[in-house]
């Protein structure tokens, strides 16, 4: 029972600090006069956290004894759950393409996924290289 409690306080409180810093670090974008007709603060959060989860993947799974694995669930599946943005971003291209700015909706779907997934395949990679 010790442990299931554990595992509850591990991923709230990691999902409590991701989706604080998603909510803050998306309003300061939000209010950027140049990120005024693109959503760059989702894309910035979403490739942030697609390197966190990479590097915290990496080091908790590869890296580190079995029994820190339980730590992903504070990093990995909490603040990375409560801080990436995926259904903020389908939603964000919606609207984009509503109000007929195909080209912009195009952009942010490559700038998110190829730089998400070139996020966490720099991150892994670096984290195996770094840390031996």
């Amino acid at each position: 029972m010790k442990e299931v409690f554990l595992r509850i306080l591990l991923l709230s409180l990691g999902g409590a600090a991701g989706t604080n810093a998603r909510y803050w670090i998306g309003r300061w974008f939000a209010l950027q006069p140049w990120a005024e007709h693109f959503p760059w603060g989702t894309v910035v959060i979403n490739v942030t956290g697609s390197a966190l989860l990479g590097v915290s993947y990496i080091l908790l799974s590869e890296r580190l004894p079995p029994h820190y694995w339980q730590w992903y669930l504070l990093i990995g599946t909490g603040f990375c759950g409560g801080y990436t943005t995926f259904s903020t971003f389908e939603l964000e291209t919606l609207n984009l393409v509503r109000l007929g700015h195909w080209g912009l909706a195009l952009a942010n779907v490559l700038a998110s996924v190829l730089a998400g997934f070139a996020a966490v395949a720099l991150a892994v990679y670096l984290t195996q290289r770094l840390q031996p």
